[in-house]
């Protein structure tokens, strides 16, 4: 779960803990939202020397091994969150078409009842992904930029 350790969720999902991979887990966990790569990597730099190329081969690896999860937005680059690891509550985000902030909402926040959706569909349904655009509390009332607007100028979207 999300309270986990970096090293616990890396042996949880059955991956070697590399210091770099425990910084990029890290990051992950204390941002307490998806966040593009190009973001991640700033923040692990931080910590310690790093490549995008390792970054995202890393990333690829936490996608595949379930550990996170690769959310598209509205404005081309993907965001990567740390996936709770409970396939029956959906884990759902909002998206803010200004800045491009993609907060995690609460899992089972009403969103899709996947049970429901499986029976319905006649199949075993093993993720949903829901991302609710709008404009966030810190946005609203500035008018730099149109809603709807491309986001192309904030840290990690280029």
């Amino acid at each position: 779960m999300l309270g986990e350790s970096p090293s616990r969720m890396l042996a949880r999902a059955n991956i070697e803990a590399t210091p770099l991979r425990l910084a990029v887990v890290g990051v992950m966990a204390g941002a307490g939202r998806a966040l593009p790569a190009g973001d991640i990597l700033a923040l692990v730099r931080r910590l310690r020397p790093a490549n995008r190329v390792t970054l995202y081969r890393i990333l690829d690896l936490l996608v595949e091994k379930g550990l996170a999860r690769r959310h598209s937005a509205g404005d081309r680059a993907q965001r990567y969150c740390l996936e709770p690891g409970t396939a029956g509550a959906p884990h759902g985000h909002a998206y803010c078409v200004r800045c491009g902030a993609m907060q995690c909402l609460p899992q089972g926040a009403g969103l899709a009842d996947v049970a429901a959706l499986g029976a319905g569909l006649a199949m075993d349904v093993l993720s949903v992904e829901v991302r609710i655009d709008g404009v966030c509390a810190a946005c609203r009332g500035h008018e730099s930029r149109p809603a709807g607007a491309a986001v192309d100028a904030a840290p990690g979207n280029s």
